[in-house]
């Protein structure tokens, strides 16, 4: 009621004024109005700051929870990340140990599928024999060491048995979870039910002083030897090889051919190339062929090659038997062609009947043959660059040293010789050593060193008459054409006589006796069969163009050379003599390019310098030709062209 009674005396104090009441009660309503709106903002702006305070300590405590929760959340990550890493790599452990399981057991039940061991099984013995220490085990294993002793000395190009063990009394136990079976007898389980092995069984018997052992191999009847009890070592002897024989027929007849018993191995592979499949037939005419082979036959043993590459093609060793044959023989043209023939299969890898050796071998020993007999001994050496082992036939040292000396490098030839042991392994004199030495010093003209070498050779087949006897015949082709160029005709002819005419080298020889003996037509005779033969072989051709020369028909003598040329392209020889004819018909200019090209294939020849010298001289180029000339006093000459040489050099200044 005061603030009306005050508010009517303030109106009629404004209206007493002369000012508008209404106006002056409005405007104070308003500033009352403003001050309440002040004050309820004022409030309301103190509440607010209030909340937000609460809200930033609300935010600083949710971003405290917040990265607790973080840092509790990544090491859970870390945890789980680590427990899904050993899970995940437990799962693969254990899958690996399944699948390790399931491969082992696949190598086990393919290993019994192809299981075609020899298994000797624990002999019977007598009782009181059994206290000795000579157990059935015992007497089993000693049968086995005697059989595996045969196996590894016998020489055969037949597979050598690897599978055969005695039987195991005990394994060494490893049981399969949840199933009481030991992992040695689920093998054996396997081998029983997939495999093929052949069990050994046997039995030692004694009846008063007299003892008998007898031997069963598979299903096969027993084979019984008797004796003493002071013949117990003869009859573990014979019981193996009565085993070997059962186990592999034509190995064992390798083996008693390896050890000189022949009739015994002929019989036995003779009979087995008339039964059988014709791989087998095929392996029974190699048996034969290195029992002919050791007993220095080979002539016979030509007769089985052919023969076992008729019924197996594809057997290495079958063309290896007939390649080989026709090497000893010096049937050039056949030793070339099958070399050839055989050299794509070779390549191929083994098959059939081949050991490892061979099959590895083989196909540089064909390609240095077929190189050899082109006059290519530069290529023949490249190829057998690291060929080593027992089958590396045509790659030995020795052998070598002849593709050298048909390279006219003499030197080299008689290092490798003089390094080459003077013994087989056998402590026998080796006489493929002698017989090079005899060559390659007839082809380096020392004719007192052939005849030397070669009169040792005769000796060496004399004290054996296992040696090589067709070698022998062939080095006797050397020693007449020495004997020849040592001015003995009669005797030259006399010893030629008595190689065969079958013998390619052996037919030359008679051809260059004549031409040493200026018997033109006898010469061509000679040198016509050959090359008629031989169509691919460079050397009758060779032989013919230079006693064309002798004669002085140079134009015929470049003819065959050229023909010789074709052949072996790069045969050095050729060349060197067409060279040479053409200096005799005065084109000096023409016959360094023969040179030039000749040097290509045999760099270390003395006489090819010598003579390309001389064509340089004429040709006006004398610095040239001294240098030619320097380089051929250098290397290897024979006497005759020693004298040549100094001529040249005082003749030329």
């Amino acid at each position: 009621m005061a603030e009306e009674a005050e508010g009517e005396e303030h109106s009629t104090a404004v209206a007493r004024s002369g000012v508008d009441p209404v106006a002056v009660s409005l405007a104070l309503g308003a500033v009352a109005q403003n001050e309440r709106v002040a004050a309820k903002a004022g409030a309301f702006l103190e509440m607010h700051g209030a909340l937000s305070d609460e809200q930033r300590a609300l935010t600083r405590l949710q971003r405290e929870v917040l990265e607790e929760e973080r840092q509790l959340n990544l090491s859970h990550l870390h945890h789980r990340r680590f427990s899904d890493f050993s899970k995940s790599a437990l799962e693969i452990a254990i899958g690996l140990v399944i699948l390790l399981f399931v491969c082992g057991l696949g190598t086990m039940v393919w290993n019994a599928a192809e299981d075609r061991d020899l298994v000797v099984d624990a002999f019977s013995v007598p009782p009181d024999v059994a206290q000795t220490g000579l157990t059935g085990s015992v007497l089993a294993s000693r049968i086995l060491d005697r059989f595996g002793e045969m196996d590894r000395n016998s020489y055969s190009f037949l597979d050598d048995i690897s599978g055969y063990h005695r039987a195991a009394g005990e394994d060494v136990r490893v049981e399969i979870p949840d199933t009481g079976i030991s992992i040695g007898e689920l093998n054996r389980y396997l081998r029983t039910w997939l495999g093929h092995e052949t069990h050994v069984t046997g039995e030692l018997v004694r009846a008063d002083k007299a003892i008998s052992l007898t031997i069963r191999y598979g299903d096969e009847p027993g084979i019984t030897v008797d004796g003493t009890p002071h013949d117990l070592d003869g009859l573990v002897q014979s019981s193996a090889e009565n085993l070997f024989r059962a186990a592999h027929v034509l190995r064992f007849a390798d083996y008693l051919a390896t050890h000189g018993r022949f009739a015994e191995a002929e019989a036995i592979a003779k009979r087995e190339t008339q039964v059988g499949s014709d791989a087998h037939r095929a392996a029974a005419y190699l048996s034969l062929g290195v029992l002919y082979y050791r007993n220095g036959d080979e002539r016979a043993m030509a007769l089985q090659g052919p023969m076992a590459v008729r019924l197996d093609p594809k057997s290495l060793a079958a063309w290896f038997l007939q390649n080989g044959s026709a090497v000893d023989l010096d049937h050039n043209e056949e030793d070339w062609r099958s070399a050839n023939v055989a050299l794509p299969l070779a390549r191929s890898g083994p098959v059939g009947n081949d050991v490892t050796g061979l099959a590895r071998s083989l196909p540089v020993v064909f390609e240095a043959e077929s190189q050899r007999l082109k006059g290519d001994g530069e290529s023949v050496i490249e190829s057998c660059k690291g060929v080593t082992g027992t089958f590396a036939f045509g790659c030995y040292a020795v052998n070598l040293s002849v593709a050298y000396a048909s390279l006219h490098n003499f030197a080299r030839s008689r290092t490798l010789m003089d390094e080459a042991p003077a013994t087989r392994s056998n402590g026998a004199p080796d006489l493929d050593l002698v017989f090079d030495r005899a060559q390659n010093a007839l082809a380096a003209g020392d004719l007192s060193q052939a005849l030397s070498w070669s009169t040792k050779a005769e000796a060496l087949v004399a004290k054996d008459k296992t040696q090589f006897t067709v070698m022998l015949i062939n080095l006797r082709q050397y020693e007449a054409e020495a004997l020849a160029r040592t001015g003995d005709i009669a005797g030259a002819e006399r010893l030629v006589a008595t190689t065969p005419l079958d013998c390619d080298g052996c037919v030359r020889a008679r051809g260059r006796i004549a031409m040493i003996a200026r018997n033109w037509s006898g010469a061509e005779h000679w040198f016509a069969i050959v090359s008629a033969r031989s169509p691919d072989i460079p050397f009758a051709d060779t032989d013919w163009g230079e006693m064309l020369l002798a004669k002085g028909n140079i134009d015929g003598a470049i003819a065959k050379l050229t023909q010789a040329n074709l052949k072996g392209p790069h045969f050095a020889d050729p060349l060197e003599m067409w060279g040479e004819a053409l200096m005799l018909k005065n084109r000096s200019d023409l016959a360094l390019a023969k040179f030039e090209e000749a040097n290509k294939y045999a760099p270390n020849w003395g006489r090819l310098h010598l003579e390309w010298g001389n064509a340089l001289f004429f040709a006006g180029r004398r610095d040239e030709a001294a240098k030619q000339f320097a380089v051929a006093a250098r290397l290897d000459l024979a006497p005759s062209e020693k004298s040549i040489l100094a001529r040249m050099e005082a003749a030329h200044g």
